[in-house]
């Protein structure tokens, strides 16, 4: 989309309307007699947040120095800081680098407020140079290490009272950080990195929006191809013609520009692109011995004596990168006896599994299905359900990813054609998609019980389709059963389970925590079968869906609704039903699992998406709650029986499918900056027996507005494409500073006279966007530093700039989370190969001063 700048009509006697400069570079003031300004307004900046006290845009000011003393954070926050072990200068022969001094800040102290029950985050993005580590203390205490991409999660503190919280990196090179404490910063709710999803290049997935929507739609797009993957989902591919474009990054924007297009085209409910999958595991490369530490730690001996045969005649489908086969015709030897039928989404034929998913010799899908359902008989070894079967479903291809409308297609055919009883993916990295989720619950509707893993990127941002409600998100823990420091976490993981920790030798038995089963190596004369060591998240998902067929042995009407029902009640794991962010309800426990199987249980569940409410007086403060049936029973007499004092119910449909209910919040009930925390009862019978589903609720009257800082910003008019080296450069620019929480910018016409300064606009188009610059290397918008774009992060448009044109009061909104996507945004796209914008006011050695003119102080 594009704005342009109407021309300006001066009326006699009016006055014009035009931002205040708020110091933004050269403008002068919001006088009344200011010349007219082509572009002027204010940013906003999101609640709670913060900056560091001494990030590079501050020590790049001459004569600066680190600041001393303590910095003190509020009770919730979400805090962009720099730390750097020494200075000196960014290389300039690096792509992503430019020559420019950074400055030494090894250390930075806050005083925080925790209670039991609190959770805070650090999460690293380093920066161009790569290699930096940063440490997390609480008081005197070693809390953790996150390394480049990495997280340290902090929860548990045992009494409520102000702490000492430093951030250090030991190393060399600067890094940016995030530090937060908010109940979204670690549920999944919030992101702070751009959406760099890969995909396709000439696919799209869409969603019809009738019968006709059909021809409508593919008549609509010529030489077109076509391919149904199940429902209403379908694939579309692009003409070879209109395909052929330059080969890299280039080809990735023509196929994002077309969907756009798509997007447009009548019949088409939904179009989004193909995204790729990737496998969750890491290799490690140890000699094989029989060490299966994590079947003692889920309890398996037990479960076996429940159920000796191993889960015969149960089915799990492991949807992944097949199976290794040999030459003789057989699969691996370890799994011919339980192997069924299965298919390839892949390439077509049998679902042989390369050996390359994650580098050489790795068979993913063999290490997978082994962990699963391995046969007992004296050599090798033998998996969780022993005696279940198997049933290959090649989605990952080679290097170990994955198309999502393979993965969407191979649900459908084990759904719809009944092929297995549970399905195993360990595999993510996608967004939520509808044509997904379509598939999953009609899944779901049959008694297919999906389990995925969590992902390795130690990041509470949701990876589907583990954080899909219709499936179990399962974290991994080393052998003392806790969490592995690769593991993601967030308020959407389920359970967790067995995945390793090469690092760590946390059971004590003089061995690295890694995960044993079979894998397999490539010789001259074929693959050959063997054993491996591996690590991930991946190789915790198998434990459960191990665990679920044992229980499906026992009790073959086994369906999501008595899982989930189960896993709150403590049923299933070690816990006692109570929940966090890193292991959900606990580690598995195989015996106790199947002894609940066993039980007497209620088979139907309401289930509330979302699975807690979270509003603020600022952004969210309504939410529409829907509540979805998890199972074949009739329900009846829903109500809500219990409601917080500062939230009322404004709409609700509890007689009719699909149930829902709204909320809003009561300012005038909730206490300035405090977090009140209540829960939302919902009553309801199946089969006259009385439930009551539980939502957690947060509400909060937000009162920082004066205090809100995300550091100095640069406020850019960019132009449309980005250059060879992919950054997108700034045409114009001004600085500006918080004040009252807010910063207030106005850039100037091009008087055509030198020296032209920053702060002047040439006609053109541009993107309007601003940003902090918190490593100094000269750009912004990255990882870790506040960004805003208009009109809306992540939904950038054209403005148009012309001469004696201007448009004032222009308003958008910084910060440092960054826009998901999602079903309720299926607007935002990915952004290939983005790196940030670049600023004008760039020297070595330089420092950016904030009068508009190009100088070095």
């Amino acid at each position: 989309m594009r704005l342009s700048i109407l021309p300006l009509v001066l009326i006699p006697g009016m006055m014009l309307l035009s931002g205040c400069s708020g110091g933004s570079g050269g403008s002068d003031g919001s006088s009344s007699d200011a010349p007219p300004s082509p572009l002027s307004g204010v940013i906003n900046i999101e609640a709670n947040s913060r900056v560091d006290q001494d990030t590079m845009d501050r020590l790049g000011l001459e004569g600066a120095r680190p600041a001393p003393g303590v910095q003190r954070l509020p009770e919730s926050f979400v805090l962009g800081g720099y730390v750097s072990g020494e200075d000196g200068l960014y290389p300039a022969d690096k792509r992503s680098c430019q020559e420019l001094f950074y400055a030494a800040d090894p250390v930075d102290t806050y005083t925080i407020p925790l209670a039991p029950g609190d959770t805070l985050m650090l999460q690293n993005f380093g920066s161009c140079l790569a290699g930096a580590s940063l440490e997390l203390q609480l008081d005197s205490g070693q809390a953790g290490t996150a390394l480049v991409g990495g997280s340290v999660v902090l929860s548990g503190v045992a009494e409520t009272r102000d702490y000492t919280v430093t951030v250090s990196n030991p190393s060399g090179a600067p890094a940016r950080y995030i530090l937060a404490k908010t109940a979204a910063a670690t549920s999944g709710n919030l992101s702070f990195t751009w959406p760099e999803y890969d995909f396709a290049e000439n696919h799209a997935i869409v969603t019809l929006e009738s019968e006709g929507g059909q021809s409508r739609a593919f008549a609509a797009g010529a030489g077109m191809t076509s391919r149904h993957l199940g429902g209403d989902s379908w694939l579309l591919t692009r003409p070879v013609m209109a395909a052929a474009s330059p080969p890299g990054g280039g080809r990735k924007h023509e196929t994002l520009s077309w969907i756009r297009d798509l997007r447009g085209q009548p019949g088409l409910a939904q179009v989004q692109p193909d995204y790729l999958f990737r496998t969750e595991a890491t290799p490690i490369d140890e000699p094989f011995y029989p060490r299966q530490w994590h079947y003692g730690l889920i309890n398996g001996p037990a479960a076996w004596q429940l159920v000796p045969d191993g889960g015969v005649g149960v089915r799990v489908a492991v949807l992944d990168t097949g199976l290794l086969r040999l030459g003789s015709g057989l699969w691996h030897p370890d799994l011919h006896a339980n192997v069924k039928a299965g298919a390839d989404f892949v390439d077509g034929g049998l679902p042989v599994d390369p050996g390359n998913s994650i580098g050489g010799d790795v068979f993913h899908g063999t290490h997978v299905a082994g962990t699963i359902g391995a046969v007992v008989e004296g050599n090798g070894i033998g998996g969780v359900a022993f005696g279940s079967g198997i049933v290959p479903v090649r989605v990952l291809g080679e290097g170990g990813t994955g198309k999502a409308s393979d993965l969407i297609e191979a649900i459908n055919w084990v759904v719809e054609g009944a092929k297995a009883d549970v399905v195993n993916m360990s595999l993510g990295g996608l967004p939520e998609l509808t044509q997904l989720e379509n598939a999953l619950q009609r899944g779901v509707d049959r008694g297919v019980l999906f389990v995925a893993a969590a992902g390795n990127a130690s990041t509470s941002v949701k990876s589907y389709p583990a954080a899909s409600p219709r499936v179990l998100a399962v974290s991994a823990v080393d052998g003392a059963g806790n969490l592995a420091g690769y593991s993601n976490f967030g308020n959407w993981i389920d359970l967790a389970a067995p995945g390793g920790d090469a690092s760590r030798d946390g059971n004590l038995d003089g061995a690295s925590d890694v995960v044993w089963s079979a894998s397999g190596e490539l010789t001259s004369g074929g693959a050959q079968p063997g054993y491996r060591g591996l690590q991930g998240t991946s190789m915790a998902s198998p434990h459960v869906a191990g665990v679920l067929a044992l229980m499906k042995r026992v009790r073959p009407d086994l369906n999501h609704a008595y899982v989930l029902n189960a896993l709150e009640d403590g049923a299933l794991t070690g816990g006692v039903g109570e929940r966090n962010n890193t292991l959900g309800y606990g580690v598995i426990d195989a015996a106790k699992a199947v002894a609940a199987a066993q039980d007497s249980f209620a088979q139907t569940i309401l289930s509330a998406s979302p699975a807690q409410i979270s509003l603020s007086s600022e952004g969210l403060d309504t939410q529409r709650v829907e509540l979805n049936v998890f199972g074949s029973g009739e329900i009846s007499d829903i109500a809500i029986s219990a409601l917080p004092d500062w939230l009322s119910v404004t709409d609700k449909n509890l007689t009719t499918r699909p149930y829902s209910f709204t909320v809003a919040l009561r300012n005038d009930l909730l206490e300035q900056g405090a977090v009140a925390r209540g829960q939302v009862g919902v009553t309801y019978q199946v089969g006259g027996k009385a439930s009551t589903l539980t939502v957690p609720a947060i509400g909060q009257l937000i009162s920082d507005q004066e205090a809100r800082d995300a550091g100095r910003h640069f406020v850019l008019l960019v132009n449309t494409e980005p250059d060879e080296r992919d950054f997108y450069l700034a045409a114009s620019q001004v600085v500006v500073e918080a004040e009252a929480g807010e910063y207030a910018f106005r850039f100037e016409f091009d008087d055509g006279e030198e020296p032209h300064r920053l702060s002047e606009v040439r006609p053109g188009d541009y993107y309007l966007v601003a940003g902090s610059d918190h490593d100094g290397d000269g750009l912004i918008c990255q990882p870790g530093e506040a960004c805003a774009e208009y009109p809306v992060a992540g939904l950038r448009e054209i403005v148009t700039i012309t001469d004696e044109a201007s448009l004032s009061n222009i308003r958008m909104t910084t910060g440092f989370s960054r826009p998901t996507i999602s079903t309720t945004t299926p607007e935002t796209l990915p952004r290939p190969g983005f790196k940030g914008y670049r600023l004008l006011d760039v020297d070595v050695g330089g420092a950016r001063n904030s009068n508009g003119a190009k100088a070095i102080q």
